[in-house]
């Protein structure tokens, strides 16, 4: 089952196995309490104030900084995901029920068991990751970092912004303008 990365992804038929096309949410993980928690709670937290725009997915793997001196800089580790709640700081770690930011609302995305990547995904240029969206075929097949971003063509953004405001262009212009040529416009100019 192919999915687009914008599409939701509980309302998708099932498949047999996992597809090349399924969503995947590249986390950070910057404090070694929170590996541990993963590892051995099976959940991982996002603040809802941090939250990237789409936050389904059907996989959720793991990048690592430098607070986790043997796996830092690296993708390892993915897992299924199996649900989505959301809560408060304090009823997710009630021994931090003091710290700052208890009363805000965080997502709890519990997981399924860890699977570790056949090769650790580096980051050969070393970047500040927030968070990554990609497929399950790239993060498979990715040999550093930057293999695991989706690109879409120039054009895409101003496509979708059309759409939504349901404007059909006349046709596209070239991305680039030709050496010593200004660009062509979006629709015909009309006659003076």
């Amino acid at each position: 089952m192919a999915l687009a990365m914008w599409e939701d992804p509980w309302n998708a038929e099932p498949s047999d196995g996992p597809a090349e096309g399924e969503p995947v949410l590249v986390a950070v993980i910057n404090r070694p309490e929170d590996w541990a928690r993963v590892q051995a709670e099976h959940w991982y937290r996002i603040p809802l104030s941090r939250a990237p725009r789409q936050v389904a997915a059907r996989y959720l793997a793991f990048y690592h900084t430098a607070a986790l001196a043997d796996l830092r800089w690296t993708i390892a580790y993915y897992a299924p995901v199996e649900r989505y709640t959301i809560l408060t700081r304090r009823e997710l770690l009630p021994a931090e029920a003091d710290h700052p930011r208890a009363d805000d609302l965080y997502y709890k995305i519990e997981i399924g068991p860890l699977c570790r990547l056949s090769r650790p995904i580096p980051s050969q240029r070393l970047r500040r990751v927030t968070f990554i969206r990609t497929t399950l075929g790239r993060l498979l097949a990715a040999r550093e970092l930057n293999d695991l971003w989706l690109r879409e063509d120039a054009q895409a953004p101003l496509r979708r912004a059309l759409r939504l405001r349901e404007v059909v262009p006349l046709f596209f212009a070239a991305a680039r303008p030709r050496s010593g040529h200004s660009p062509r416009p979006l629709a015909p100019r009309a006659a003076v």
